[in-house]
């Protein structure tokens, strides 16, 4: 679809000189005193965190606005940005330009840009840990914009002094004499004036390509049906990829970078690209735990507790090539494993899509330009072109279009490129697989009305875990995940708990997540980012509330999100746990991304061990600390259940078949039709699910015109 255009974000004098002061909070220039200590700390360790006391001199001379950030974040904002949503910024930013208002919001009658760096810094804390949610998310909000935006450009002297090299972020795997690209043919895409004649007609249109359309198109196709998939999305091909943080995302992701809940609670990253999730990923590749599988059967599926749906994952894994071989042993995993071996937790390698290859690069969460990883658009796509599918990207599907009762499916509606022109493409059947945040949004749009739809969003959330060590860790070097702990699977007994993983981290997103105790400090920890490992906690959500809504005015999906207390605890167990590990391997230094809790540092004379009493202490504030609405950074990268599959429309979206209640030749075949959180990377349930849709589909088609 072409880029919404927005009018520019303008900000009043006023408002531009309020937005760097508080961006200057965040990201300071330091004290030749602060600079002084962070020399002190890395004297004698330049060559475990490979930077040097100029670097440490130049990175403490840098601020926001030397950096020219706030222009960054306008434009961020122009670009991305509805000016209705923008408001509220803006407002805030007016009201801490008054007296009364700045009294309110600072506790001081001076606007923030009149006060000291260190009145403005206890003001960022204490909004930090507010008891007020919406200065809790203000900071936030405004915090991971700066810092984000500050350590993710390609050119930078804040890049440059953490001695990261953006511009040739790939030499690592490049440069290895396992490095043995893939090259794969372009997928040609309809263009505008074919897609736009006003007479296309297709058997099947599949809404969406990602792991579920993906699949759909292979098979329909291959059953020897005419097929056009529809994505939102640009197509990319593995030529055409950009190994930068500041330009991938904006390129490949939904939202230009990522899309939030209402409050603020969580951050949800999904694909907008040709292949969808399955382009950007972290490669993991994991079938439901039999658990998972018996508690769907017990809801009346009984497909998935079947030897067809084995058969299914089965052929899932011999397509993606899922594979235990050739990942390459690093610092960071192999610390995972000690910490783990230490404390006789359980680790095991995971599999991943690249049938058996060597695949040692830290990028591929912005497209594999090795062409070496398994994605839908490398495989499932591929198959589907090769018996005909037809693709358009860049579209934007409005509507369902429907006979005049609304009961049957007749075509789509879309509007095409850079055109506002609706189209209608007519099909005998529909499937759709944008995902469990644009799905139900697209039902609503066609007039379904089931009120579940939306309903039971489940976002597995993530929590971050860091460790920092006295030697050079460089967890950009290798692969994003290769090990993972069900520790904390069954931490309640009723398998709802959580998993850790490593979850390696680029600047600009380690920047944006690692806690911020202050300037100086935060300058310091990214000084030292060479020797940090990071892990996430991925919690299986039981009955956390997550909605979508659909609002036909934001281009954005529109969701909200609160964690219950079970799954509150079950991510705090699974963090405990990950510190314990990490303890465990011999970091000397501990972060969680808890907002209203001090990291740990291990004495120069205490070794790092998991029975120390200090750490110990630590761990039990950690544990009451629990999860802070909004200010814990929340992430999700599983979209879940939000048209769940079920027995009957009074409590799911859709048949055990996949075609909707309500509507005769609509299916679903993404991750919006689980029936709960499934616990792990869904992509593999995801693909099994859609053949098992899609043999529904091709047993109620008639014979095709092509044929």
């Amino acid at each position: 679809m072409a880029q919404i255009k927005y009018p520019p974000m303008e900000l009043s004098p006023s408002q531009a000189t309020m937005l760097g002061a508080i961006f200057d909070t965040v990201l300071a220039q330091l004290t030749p005193e602060e600079e002084n200590a962070i020399k002190q700390k890395i004297q004698g360790k330049e060559s475990i965190y490979q930077v040097s006391v100029d670097q440490v001199a130049s990175m403490s001379q840098l601020s926001a606005t030397s950096l020219q950030i706030p222009s960054v974040v306008v434009d961020f904002f122009s670009n991305h940005v509805a000016p209705d949503k923008r408001a509220d910024l803006l407002r805030v930013l007016d009201i801490l330009a008054t007296r009364p208002g700045s009294f309110l919001l600072t506790g001081y009658w001076r606007p923030l840009p009149e006060l000291s760096r260190q009145q403005r810094e206890d003001i960022m804390l204490k909004w930090k840990n507010s008891s007020l949610q919406s200065l809790r998310n203000l900071f936030k909000i405004l915090s991971n914009l700066c810092l984000y935006n500050a350590y993710s450009r390609k050119h930078s002297a804040l890049i440059d002094s953490i001695g990261h090299n953006a511009a040739n972020g790939d030499a690592f795997f490049e440069n290895h004499p396992d490095y043995d690209p893939v090259e794969h043919e372009r997928i040609p895409m309809m263009q505008t004036g074919e897609a736009t004649c006003g007479h296309l007609e297709f058997d099947v249109v599949v809404v969406g390509s990602g792991a579920g359309g993906g699949v759909a198109a292979a098979e329909l196709a291959k059953a020897g049906y005419s097929v056009l998939v529809i994505e939102k999305g640009k197509y990319y091909h593995q030529s055409e990829m950009v190994h930068e943080e500041e330009t991938c995302y904006t390129n490949m992701y939904d939202g230009g970078t990522s899309t939030t809940s209402t409050s603020g609670s969580i951050q949800c990253l999904s694909g907008a690209t040709l292949g969808g999730g399955t382009a950007l990923n972290y490669l993991v590749s994991l079938k439901p735990q039999h658990f998972v599988r018996e508690e769907w059967a017990k809801q009346g599926l009984a497909y998935f507790a079947s030897s067809q749906f084995s058969r299914d994952l089965n052929t899932v894994f011999d397509r993606i090539g899922a594979s235990q071989e050739n990942i390459l042993e690093t610092k960071t995993n192999s610390k995972f494993e000690k910490g783990c071996h230490e404390l006789g937790y359980h680790i095991e390698k995971v599999f991943v899509n690249t049938a058996g290859r060597a695949h040692h690069c830290s990028r591929c969460m912005m497209g594999c330009k090795a062409g070496i990883k398994n994605s839908t658009a490398n495989t499932w796509l591929l198959d589907a072109l090769h018996h005909g599918a037809r693709f358009l990207d860049r579209t934007l599907v409005t509507r369902i279009v429907t006979n005049d009762r609304g009961t049957k499916a007749v075509g789509v509606e879309c509007q095409i490129h850079d055109t506002q022109q609706l189209v209608m493409i007519k099909a005998k059947k529909v499937i759709v697989a944008c995902g469990a945040l644009r799905t139900p949004g697209l039902l609503k749009a066609s007039g379904l009305s089931n009120s579940n739809i939306g309903k039971h969003l489940r976002l597995q959330p993530i929590m971050f875990g860091f460790g920092f060590f006295d030697e050079t860790i460089r967890q950009m070097d290798g692969p994003l995940i290769s090990r993972v702990c069900n520790a904390s699977d069954d931490c309640h007994g009723d398998h709802y708990g959580a998993k850790i993983e490593e979850g390696l981290m680029l600047p600009g997103g380690l920047a944006s997540k690692i806690p911020w105790y202050g300037a100086a400090k935060h300058k310091e920890l990214m000084l030292r980012h060479k020797s940090v490992a990071s892990f996430v906690n991925v919690v299986r959500d039981k009955d956390s509330v997550g909605v979508v809504t659909f609002d036909k005015s934001n281009p954005n999906p529109v969701y909200e999100y609160a964690l219950s207390k079970h799954d509150a605890k079950s991510l705090t167990i699974c963090i405990e746990r990950n510190m314990r590990i990490l303890a465990a391997a011999g970091a000397r230094e501990l972060y969680t991304s808890q907002a209203n809790v001090e990291g740990f540092a291990f004495n120069d004379d205490e070794t790092s061990s998991p029975d120390n009493p200090r750490f110990n202490q630590w761990l039990d504030r950690v544990s009451k600390a629990g999860i802070s609405a909004v200010s814990t950074p929340l992430v999700s990268v599983h979209q879940l259940g939000s048209c769940r599959m079920g027995t009957s429309p009074k409590s799911s979206v859709v048949q055990p078949s996949g075609e909707t209640w309500e509507c005769k030749n609509v299916y679903i075949a993404d991750g919006s039709l689980f029936p709960t959180a499934v616990g792990v990377n869904p992509m593999v349930t995801i693909e099994a699910i859609a053949l098992h849709v899609s043999r529904h589909v091709i047993s109620t088609m008639e014979p095709s015109s092509r044929l």
